[in-house]
C-alpha cells in the first residue's frame, strides 16, 4: 500500500476523460467519468431508435446501438483523441468492456455470432500500429464471450479522413473500400459490427453491403459514440 501511494505520489496516473489524477490501481477513467460519460438514449434500445433508422433504406441491420454520447470538447472526445491518435490503447480495451458490461443486463447480445471491427487500411495500420475498433472489440468480447474476427475482411483502398465531409461525400469516399477475403468464416453468421463513432453510417453501410453479399448473413451494429 506504501508504494501505491509513492507511486501516485510521484507518477501520478490521469484520467483521460477528464484530465483529474486517479489512484494507481484503476485503468484510464476515473470512477466519476466512469459513472458520469453521457450515455445515448438509444443505449436502452428503444423501439423509436434513430442509430438504426439512419440506416432505413441504405442497409438492412438488424439492430444497432451506440453506448455514449460525443460531444465536441467532452470528455467522450477526450478518451478517443487519446485512443487514437496519442495511442493509449488500452483505452479501447476499457471502453468495449464498459460497454458490453452495460448491455449485457440486455438480450443484445443473445443472438451474436460473431464480432466484427470495422477494418482499416494496411497503410493506416502500419502508421497508426493499432486499429482502435479491434481493441473496443477485444474488450466487448472479454465481457460477452463473443468471438473477434479480425482478418476475414481487409479495407484495400486508403481512403482520406472522413472529418469535415459531408454525407453524400463520406459514402462517396468509403464506397467499394472493404472485401472480404474468408466467405466461411462469416456466412451464416449474425454479425456484430464494431466501430469507435458513427455520425453518417457511410462507412459501415459500405462495409456492410459487402458482408450481405455472403450467403445467410445478418448484421447488427455497436459503436462507443454516437454524434446525435
Amino acid at each position: 500500500m506504501m508504494l501505491n501511494s509513492l507511486i501516485d505520489l510521484f507518477f501520478p496516473k490521469i484520467c483521460y476523460a477528464c484530465g483529474n489524477a486517479i489512484e494507481s490501481k484503476l485503468n484510464h477513467i476515473c470512477l466519476h467519468c466512469r459513472h458520469d460519460l453521457p450515455r445515448v438514449d438509444t443505449f436502452i434500445l428503444q423501439e423509436d431508435n434513430p442509430i438504426e433508422k439512419i440506416f432505413w433504406g441504405r442497409l438492412q441491420i438488424e439492430k444497432a446501438t451506440s453506448f455514449l454520447q460525443y460531444q465536441k470538447d467532452g470528455k467522450v472526445q477526450n478518451l478517443l483523441y487519446y485512443l487514437k491518435y496519442k495511442g493509449i490503447k488500452e483505452i479501447g480495451i476499457s471502453l468495449g468492456e464498459l460497454t458490453a458490461l452495460e448491455l449485457k443486463e440486455t438480450s443484445f447480445f443473445n443472438d451474436i455470432d460473431l464480432l466484427l471491427p470495422v477494418p482499416i487500411h494496411r497503410r493506416k495500420m502500419k502508421k497508426r500500429g493499432f486499429n482502435q475498433s479491434h481493441l473496443i472489440a477485444e474488450g466487448v468480447s472479454k465481457v460477452s464471450a463473443i468471438k473477434v474476427d479480425k482478418t476475414a475482411v481487409q479495407k484495400i483502398i486508403n481512403t482520406p479522413s472522413q472529418t469535415k465531409k459531408g454525407r453524400f461525400q463520406r459514402w462517396e469516399n468509403v464506397a467499394s473500400s472493404f472485401k472480404v477475403i474468408d466467405n466461411t468464416a462469416l456466412e451464416q453468421k449474425h454479425i456484430l459490427i464494431i466501430d469507435d463513432v458513427v455520425t453518417t453510417g457511410a462507412t459501415i453501410e459500405a462495409l456492410g453491403l459487402e458482408l450481405l453479399k455472403l450467403e445467410g448473413v445478418k448484421l447488427s451494429l455497436l459503436t462507443i459514440a454516437s454524434t446525435f
